[in-house]
């Protein structure tokens, strides 16, 4: 899953969208019909649209991923919630009840985030007013049905991210967009596909059925 998205993105935070896995067991419901054909994955790995500043640091991003990637008797979809939390736990960005804190990202974004301002601004409307609102109001569900698989992982810092990042990429500001004809396609979806958990889903299933090899 972070390979197909990578080659999407080309970009190294983009593996985080690993958490969409979470979304594809939580959603229910039909996404918007514009979301269940995709454009064309970039087989090659080649295509960089957007130059995105790095989110949090590679040292913490190594770390996570390789000890959570390293247990073997743990399902991809524990995985995935548990990298976000090792993430956002090492950034501090979790507080004491195991919850997103977000004066904290607040802050964080303010302060710590390697980007110019209208960056800092983008992550901070996708985060914060967007994907965090949107997934908050349907938690208790979302964590009824997830509850078997995670725990006492909780998933809705991992699909707060996976949608922040596909935000991202759709609203990726001119200068540091790069451009081509697959990357506006991609763009264009995103734009229209990043505003529910059902759509979310339906990009997660695409994915998965055209890996490409």
């Amino acid at each position: 899953m972070a390979t197909s998205i990578a080659r999407i993105c080309s970009c190294s935070w983009a593996k985080v969208l690993v958490l969409l896995w979470l979304v594809q067991v939580a959603s229910a419901g039909e996404p918007n019909p514009a979301c269940k054909t995709m454009p064309t994955l970039d087989k090659d790995g080649e295509e960089k649209c957007c130059e995105m500043p790095e989110m949090f640091p590679n040292e913490t991003m190594h770390h996570c991923f390789g000890e959570f990637e390293r247990s073997q008797s743990k399902s991809q979809l524990l995985k995935g919630c548990e990298v976000t939390t090792c993430i956002l736990k090492k950034q501090n960005l979790i507080n004491s009840d195991n919850q997103v804190d977000k004066d904290k990202i607040r802050s964080y974004i303010k302060d710590t985030l390697k980007g110019s301002d209208e960056w800092k601004t983008l992550v901070e409307k996708a985060v914060l007013e967007e994907c965090l609102p949107m997934i908050e109001k349907d938690s208790s569900n979302v964590l009824s049905k997830l509850k078997s698989s995670l725990g006492d992982c909780d998933p809705v810092p991992a699909m707060a991210l996976a949608c922040a990042a596909a935000k991202f990429y759709a609203q990726c500001p001119a200068k540091d967009w790069t451009g081509s004809p697959l990357c506006d396609e991609w763009r264009t979806f995103l734009t229209k596909c990043s505003s529910s958990l059902e759509d979310l889903n339906a990009i997660y299933m695409m994915i998965e059925s055209k890996k490409p090899t």
